[in-house]
């Protein structure tokens, strides 16, 4: 009994003409990696969306919410705490699609060698 091995495959390939590899590469990688299925539309990826508004809330606000986590939508707060893990289920909970949430440290401190 013979046994194919992809050595011998590879002596076959190697004699064909080049059509027929190219043809032969076009096949097994369709074998390999299958086309993509049509993702249902609730599974389509959604835009990042634009921080503009998230930024210009923490610029005119950070002072107020120092030494503070802080989640926002836009330039809607959705909450504040010292206690990142309250924001994180506020924010959670909010269900704001991918809002910004971050860290306020002191705008004014200074941090020496950096």
């Amino acid at each position: 009994m013979s046994t194919i091995t992809a050595e011998s495959m590879l002596q076959l390939i190697e004699q064909m003409p080049l059509s027929e590899q190219l043809k032969l590469k076009q096949l097994m990688a369709q074998r390999v990696e299958p086309q993509p299925k049509q993702l249902d539309k609730h599974l389509q990826p959604k835009p990042i969306p634009d921080s503009t508004r998230e930024m210009r809330w923490l610029a005119e606000h950070q002072r107020e919410y120092v030494g503070q986590w802080v989640a926002l939508d836009g330039d809607r707060l959705i909450a504040a705490s010292p206690n990142h893990e309250e924001v994180a289920a506020a924010a959670d909970a909010d269900g704001a699609y991918l809002p910004l949430f971050t860290y306020i440290d002191d705008p004014d401190k200074v941090y020496a060698g950096f």
